[in-house]
């Protein structure tokens, strides 16, 4: 998505800290983890994160949900909207643009903007 197409869907006036949708309204086996994912893990010690996974859509490798759907790695002492793993976070997490058409869904879906008429 060009910046611009962000930009006009209010990208800047969201904050992710205070939202987490995406987190929250994915579903299980929404969130894909692809193989640079798996490598960078385990470069990096993460082994627990690897051995976390489940088997997603497309059979590709997926984080776990809790039982409302949300990821597991949701939440933290400091706040639940914040993401648990963020500096090790994987590439669909880190590529998820703040103000997408698919931010948006999840928001509305998890009650946050009102339905599109």
């Amino acid at each position: 998505m060009r910046e611009s197409d962000s930009q006009a869907l209010g990208a800047e006036e969201l904050d992710c800290l205070a939202c987490s949708a995406c987190c929250r309204m994915a579903g299980p086996g929404h969130i894909l983890v692809p193989p640079e994912d798996l490598v960078r893990w385990r470069n990096t010690g993460r082994q627990d994160l690897i051995d976390s996974l489940v088997e997603g859509h497309f059979s590709q490798q997926a984080f776990p949900s809790r039982a409302d759907g949300a990821c597991v790695y949701l939440g933290t002492v400091e706040s639940p909207h914040a993401c648990s793993i963020y500096a090790e976070r994987g590439t669909t997490c880190r590529t998820f643009e703040k103000g997408s058409k698919q931010c948006h869904s999840y928001r509305r879906e998890a009650g946050l903007e009102p339905p599109r008429s």
